[in-house]
């Protein structure tokens, strides 16, 4: 009996043991909130960063008149969630979810989901659904854009869609590249034929290891797609303004029967300069699409835009390059800081092909193929998670745009941002 008491003891006491050094072994986690609740082992095998944003807007058009233009409203631009991280150090993950935000909305809608490779800088691999490589206005994240909205070139780039792109970089961010293929057909959507769209973007900054502070913000950029439109409705061709929510390009509703049917090609160009406190950037997008009608086949439309933008930081924060900037003093009323401020100005412009009249796609009374628009901001950044920006725009268009009791060619309106994001 005694003998075997102590041999339960002995047992006991290994066990014990062997449990406290199992423990030992094991990963310690960290958690702490950094612009988002971050998760971590302590060996750094996996990570987490939970955040999300909700993007408030008031957009009012003056002298508003018809069906071409929204209702003056306040709106939920976008209320989302994601969770992002890697595991094993050299995988990554991220899923974002759009919590309904529209009038009728009653589901959330998937927008980036996606895993990778990343062990080297020179090449990484993504699959899943994210933006293709195309226009540093679309691929900027919503949250750092310099204007409340995006420009109306916009219109004329990709958003997400579902593919595999590799990407990398060489000589410290001298050189960049990201390729791949995508179904074409838009976000969370499979696709409707057998051919796959190709994208591929250049980018260079050229002077980023170098010593001269001036030059080092410059970055340049070159982008193309491929792909196969297959009998695409003429609405592919309908153009409301991304500000004002006007329509100044309204497809034929009695031409239905016409399709965009075939090859669908891009073309960007894109410029990038930070010094200091002031940003510049600017951005040319040429698409060709190829139309098939009853009478005419393998006709190309062409569509084309550009914009110029400038961006000064009066309180004299460093212009951060697509990211999230940081006020040197952070409001806070009782020692009498305000934030940063930063003052913006943009002149965009966009052309559809005189072609869409002669082929039939669209009246030529009542429809504008031309349009500029002049957008001038502040952006109060009270703090690193909270800003503040008001928007006045101005948009003109080449012929008189038939409203509901009028004509007009132009639209004068203002945009309010109010914005919180983790």
């Amino acid at each position: 009996m005694r003998s075997g008491w102590w041999i339960g003891v002995l047992l006991a006491s290994a066990g014990s043991a062997w449990a406290q050094e199992q423990e030992k072994e094991k990963p310690t986690p960290i958690f702490r909130f950094e612009d988002g609740l971050k998760f971590e082992t302590e060996d750094g095998n996996f990570t987490a960063h939970v955040g999300g944003r909700v993007l408030a807007h008031y957009r009012g058009v003056l002298e508003r008149d018809g069906s071409r233009v929204g209702e003056n409203t306040f709106l939920l631009r976008q209320a989302r969630l994601e969770i992002s991280g890697t595991f094993f150090k050299d995988f990554q993950f991220k899923v974002q979810a759009d919590f309904p935000t529209g009038s009728g909305s009653t589901s959330g809608t998937l927008q980036d989901a996606f895993v990778g490779w990343k062990k080297y800088k020179q090449a990484s691999v993504l699959i899943g659904q994210f933006k293709e490589p195309f226009s540093q206005e679309e691929t900027t994240s919503t949250r750092f854009i310099d204007f409340d909205e995006r420009s109306v070139v916009n219109r004329l780039a990709p958003g997400r869609d579902i593919g595999i792109m590799v990407y990398g970089s060489f000589g410290g961010g001298i050189f960049e590249y990201e390729t791949g293929v995508w179904n074409g057909q838009g976000r969370a959507v499979t696709d409707g034929n057998d051919d796959k769209d190709w994208a591929i973007r250049l980018r260079s900054s050229p002077f980023a290891g170098g010593e001269t502070e001036a030059l080092k913000g410059l970055r340049i950029g070159a982008a193309f797609t491929v792909g196969h439109q297959t009998k695409a409705s003429p609405d592919g061709l309908d153009f409301t303004s991304t500000e004002l929510n006007v329509k100044f390009f309204d497809s034929d509703e009695s031409v239905k029967t016409n399709f965009l049917d075939g090859r669908r090609l891009r073309y960007g160009a894109e410029l990038s300069y930070l010094y200091g406190p002031f940003g510049f950037r600017a951005e040319w997008i040429r698409r060709i699409d190829e139309v098939d009608t009853a009478t005419e086949n393998d006709e190309d439309i062409f569509l084309e835009g550009f914009y110029l933008a400038a961006t000064w930081l009066v309180t004299g924060e460093k212009k951060p390059q697509e990211n999230r900037l940081v006020p040197a003093h952070p409001f806070d009323l009782e020692i009498g800081d305000w934030g940063a401020v930063e003052l913006a100005v943009r002149v965009a412009w966009l052309a559809v092909d005189d072609d869409t009249f002669d082929l039939g796609f669209a009246k030529t009374t009542g429809n504008a193929d031309r349009v500029t628009t002049f957008t001038f901001g502040v952006n109060w950044y009270l703090t690193r998670n909270f800003r503040i920006s008001p928007n006045v725009v101005h948009e003109r268009y080449n012929e008189d745009i038939a409203f509901q009791n009028t004509e007009s060619d132009n639209a004068t309106g203002a945009i309010v941002r109010f914005q919180i994001d983790f």
